[in-house]
């Protein structure tokens, strides 16, 4: 009798165990908890490299990027990119291989938006930042935990060689694109397995200034354009820009970009050199692709080794029309009349002829504005 009593009492005793475990096990399961090592999760974003057209839809001759091949172009067959990851203290967590980078355009040598997906191997925090780089001449190596975001922009292998003439293309043999650099911060993220996470638009910044003189009228005809003055070696990326409200602000409805030269040495290029001819683009355009260039005076005067466009016209053989880079008409940004501005990255500078007794000029400064698209897939931020 004891011993049954002991057996069944044994038996009442495992079943209330099994019980409770299996309630602890229902219970686990419907708390969200992250894995310490979970499986591979799915990221997507988009990178922008800008749409004047938004801005200035007035303008219908304006060259926005899409009418030349190569002004927005990232080398993918080459993988002429890298996308990191970044802790919110700006330290390198990981790098970032894509398995599809797609030019969302019928013509991939214009596309303005890229689409990126694919896998991480390992857990990023609710809050990092995402850095892609394009066209550099040479990738840095970061160091988990330790490389800067500031490293990365201040590095040797953010440096390029401007080689003449620069004249936009893909050849292996005489390769010219223009080296680019955006960064964005990403906060209350939520990866889940087999489910893509998107992380938004990533804006990038051209390293580089496109300047370009026109007249389309028959009255003169263009015989040459050359400018004197101008920078060997440039940075690919920015400097002190940690994330996109670093280098991108909103004043009076229109965008404009990072502010402040990073310039090698932290000065012009003083070098003697020949000047750089401008390329006939179009009929009557000419155009050119500079790094940046310090024109003006810590007072904001001009400075004396400011850069300087010459124009000559077949109709006055004998003359050299010289065009600074000044406001000859409606000034931006608080200046005046005749003020002097500097060469910019990512900006587009447009001097154009008017017809007078001799030739005038006026300028256009436009930033390459951006337009935030948004496919709405995924788990949103």
């Amino acid at each position: 009798m004891k011993i049954g009593s002991d057996i069944r009492t044994a038996a009442v005793i495992a079943l209330l165990c099994c019980t409770i475990c299996v309630s602890c096990s229902r219970e686990a399961i419907d708390i969200p908890v992250r894995p310490a090592d979970p499986e591979p999760m799915q990221v997507g974003f988009r990178i922008a490299l800008g749409d004047t057209s938004s801005a200035y839809d007035t303008r219908a001759d304006l060259d926005d990027g899409t009418a030349v091949d190569y002004e927005n172009y990232i080398d993918l067959e080459n993988r002429d990119y890298r996308i990191y990851f970044f802790s919110t203290d700006d330290k390198y967590i990981d790098t970032f291989t894509p398995e599809t980078l797609t030019p969302l355009s019928d013509n991939p040598l214009r596309a303005k938006l890229y689409e990126v997906a694919g896998k991480i191997e390992q857990s990023l925090p609710d809050a990092f930042k995402v850095v892609v780089l394009a066209n550099w001449p040479a990738y840095p190596t970061p160091v988990a935990g330790s490389t800067t975001i500031d490293d990365i922009c201040t590095s040797a292998s953010s440096l390029y060689d401007y080689r003449t003439p620069f004249r936009l293309s893909n050849d292996p043999q005489k390769k010219r694109l223009i080296p680019m650099f955006g960064v964005k911060s990403c906060t209350d993220m939520i990866f889940v397995p087999d489910m893509l996470t998107y992380v938004g638009t990533i804006h990038l910044l051209r390293a580089m200034a496109k300047v370009e003189v026109c007249y389309t009228a028959d009255t003169w005809t263009i015989e040459s354009v050359t400018l004197d003055r101008y920078n060997s070696r440039g940075y690919c990326a920015p400097e002190g820009v940690y994330d996109q409200s670093d280098y991108i602000f909103y004043e009076n409805g229109i965008v404009d970009y990072v502010k402040r030269l990073h310039l090698y040495g932290d000065r012009n290029d003083t070098d003697a050199k020949m000047p750089l001819a401008f390329d006939e683009t179009a009929p009557g355009r000419y155009t050119i692709y500079i790094p940046e260039y310090r024109n003006t005076t810590a007072g904001g005067g001009k400075a004396a080794d400011a850069a300087q466009i010459h124009v000559k016209f077949k109709e006055f053989p004998d003359k050299e029309y010289p065009i600074e880079f000044k406001y000859y008409n409606a000034p931006a940004d608080g200046a005046a009349l005749g003020d002097p501005f500097d060469i910019r990255r990512n900006r587009y500078y447009r001097f154009s002829v008017v017809k007078s007794a001799e030739p005038e000029f006026i300028v256009d400064v436009f930033p390459y504005e951006v337009k935030e698209l948004d496919p709405g897939f995924g788990i949103l931020p």
